[in-house]
């Protein structure tokens, strides 16, 4: 069995789950990705999504994708880009508060 990860920052321990539609996440040469249904968040993740800090939940989540690949970090500014268009997407998607994950 898989373990849920946070879908903000990969953290391995999740504890909330935001209710979702289901949107096109991006479009690359005709190839689409969808993020579909619920969102999973860890502990620091929620805490920066309850209190309106999307800057701090966009630095949260690229610099922990540079850490696990140190490759990707010349293309900085352009996953900062990609990343916060997609939480702005998650964020007019969202239909719910946070439950907890029990």
């Amino acid at each position: 069995m898989s373990r849920a990860i946070c879908d903000f920052c990969s953290y391995p321990s999740v504890v909330w789950r935001y209710p979702a539609r289901s949107f096109v996440a991006y479009v690359v040469a005709n190839i689409g990705g969808e993020s579909v249904g619920d969102w999973a968040a860890c502990e620091q993740c929620h805490r920066l999504i309850e209190v309106g800090d999307r800057a701090g939940l966009m630095e949260r989540s690229l610099v922990t994708l540079i850490a696990k690949h140190p490759e990707m970090e010349p293309a900085r500014s352009e996953l900062m880009e990609h990343m916060t268009s997609l939480h702005v997407m998650f964020f007019e998607n969202r239909t719910g508060m946070a439950l907890r994950i029990v």
